[in-house]
């Protein structure tokens, strides 16, 4: 089950569905996470999963040591190696 909201370096992010190409997205200036309506099971949990390395990159200030391309490489890499180790967000 998704939670409703997550906890990111001290602040809320609501976590919300919506209709979308992307499986998600992260809006930092609203401090919301938006999942694909009808994303389920291990696909929304990981997609969660990237948005909230991405949140985090972006409340600590490394976002903005990255170029875009990079940014979503090192997300992509530490999402796929927490995910793989076995790493789920808690219900």
């Amino acid at each position: 089950m998704i939670p409703r909201s997550v906890v990111i370096l001290g602040r809320e992010y609501k976590v919300r569905r919506k209709r979308m190409t992307e499986f998600a997205l992260c809006c930092d200036d609203s401090e919301r996470i938006y999942l694909r309506s009808g994303l389920k099971g291990d696909a929304a949990d990981q997609s969660l999963l990237h948005e909230v390395i991405h949140a985090t990159l972006f409340r600590s200030g490394s976002k903005f040591q990255l170029e875009p391309k990079q940014e979503e490489a090192l997300v992509r890499a530490l999402e796929h190696g927490i995910w793989q180790a076995g790493y789920r967000l808690q219900q």
